[in-house]
């Protein structure tokens, strides 16, 4: 059985022609998402001021400006935690995730803070450069693929069976759910920290030019 989907994609809409079944489906949406022209990233202008003030004697970060009493800060605060703590893919490969995922949605303060971790896990300060320039830059081939998961969840929010594949050479299944996951949880986050104007730590450079 045969049905249309109208979807927005790369900022157009477009209609796909889906047959039941997951990989032919699949591959339906994935002739659309291609064929799709593919948006650059918008420069991103920081705000200069906090649009909601920061609660007395809270931690710095996202603490600062949601209070732990209010449930869903509670409760997204638990969530986000779980990437600081509970990750088990290597650690370096989530750093990558990160920043790949903090250029993508512009997040300034992620960026900053992650350039810092990332170093620490192992990733060069010529490397955390790079990240910018995306998957088809110069680097490892599995460094490649990781980049490109963050991508096409960025541009198509769907890992594409080939890259899927590539990631599950090395990780296991519950790792494959949690590389999708790390780039959600982020990409959320800057949404978070960039709409309600979290500043930079001093010290601490965001984005790069």
């Amino acid at each position: 059985m045969k049905k249309a989907v109208v979807a927005l994609v790369g900022g157009v809409l477009a209609t796909a022609l889906f047959v039941d079944g997951p990989r032919i489906g699949h591959a339906a949406q994935q002739r659309v998402i291609e064929s799709s022209p593919v948006r650059r990233v918008e420069p991103f202008t920081r705000l200069t001021v906090t649009r909601i003030k920061p609660h007395d004697g809270a931690a710095s970060g996202m603490q600062s400006l949601c209070p732990v009493n209010l449930d869903m800060c509670r409760k997204f605060s638990a969530f986000n935690s779980h990437f600081v703590n509970g990750y088990t893919i290597p650690l370096r490969d989530k750093e990558l995730l990160i920043l790949r995922t903090a250029w993508l949605s512009r997040g300034d303060f992620v960026w900053g803070r992650h350039a810092i971790t990332g170093k620490k896990a192992g990733l060069t300060d010529e490397e955390i450069s790079r990240i910018p320039q995306g998957p088809d830059a110069t680097w490892s081939p599995f460094d490649a693929v990781l980049l490109r998961a963050a991508d096409e969840l960025h541009k198509s929010r769907f890992v594409t069976d080939a890259t899927w594949s590539a990631l599950g050479q090395r990780y296991t299944e519950n790792q494959l759910v949690e590389v999708v996951l790390i780039v959600g949880n982020y990409t959320l986050l800057t949404m978070f920290q960039n709409s309600l104007g979290l500043q930079l730590e001093p010290g601490v450079k965001g984005l790069p030019d």
